[in-house]
């Protein structure tokens, strides 16, 4: 049985998406679920090659094979407003291509891009500094208006609570534009509560869950403390 805890306007469960995401009703979701084993391996191969050994960390949960992401999608898509999915290369083409399957209209995926936030030890070939967003919406959904066509990391933003995590500011845009005031945003694969974080400074409720207890327990401290601070925090910065 999973765990619930509530926390004003966010609701955490600690358990498994899959199992849960059925009775989960949200207006949107914002999601950084795990990348596939392509770049699972190749992050864990540059961690045991580091001679820092407080950088030579593996990410510490599996990889996402295509056939789970599809079967996750198959799960998200009846969600009613936007999909926003950060995701690598390998899985993001697939899953443009299954969400436009599913009915919904999904555009080209989107950059976000960390200079200098990895770098190949072997030397041999490209750095991978670019993460992948898919979007979707429904058919069904009204206009929104434009939005940005990628995101570009800027100085501070390393906050990251976890390996594989993602700064509160690309999670704090990413909610804001994609979701209104007063919306509901789930994430089911919280993680450290990076997007319940960014819900709470942008006045938005929020859903999350997330399978590890140990990450889970950071999430609630984490959004705890940001719905404490409320409006002192301006421009995502703290006032």
């Amino acid at each position: 049985m999973s765990e619930v805890v509530t926390i004003g306007r966010a609701t955490l469960y600690c358990g498994d998406a899959l199992e849960l995401l059925p009775g989960i009703a949200a207006d949107h979701i914002i999601t950084d679920p795990p990348y596939s084993q392509r770049t699972h391996g190749s992050h864990d191969k540059q961690s045991l090659r580091r001679r820092d050994g407080a950088a030579a960390r593996e990410l510490g949960y599996s990889a996402l094979s295509e056939s789970d992401a599809l079967r996750l999608a198959a799960l998200l898509h009846n969600c009613p407003g936007w999909i926003v999915w950060l995701t690598d290369s390998e899985l993001a083409a697939p899953l443009r291509r299954e969400f436009d399957r599913l009915g919904r209209t999904t555009f080209a995926p989107l950059p976000y891009f960390h200079s200098g936030r990895s770098v190949r030890l072997a030397g041999d070939g490209p750095c991978s500094w670019t993460d992948w967003i898919v979007v979707s919406r429904t058919k069904a959904q009204s206009k929104w208006g434009t939005l940005r066509g990628g995101y570009i990391a800027n100085e501070g933003w390393n906050d990251k609570e976890r390996m594989g995590g993602k700064p509160t500011r690309l999670m704090q845009l990413l909610v804001s534009d994609y979701s209104r005031e007063g919306d509901t945003v789930c994430d089911p694969f919280m993680g450290a509560g990076t997007t319940g974080v960014a819900c709470m400074r942008e006045g938005r409720n929020f859903i999350g869950i997330e399978i590890c207890p140990d990450a889970f327990d950071i999430a609630c401290k984490r959004i705890e403390d940001a719905q404490r601070q409320g409006d002192l925090f301006l421009d995502g910065e703290a006032a």
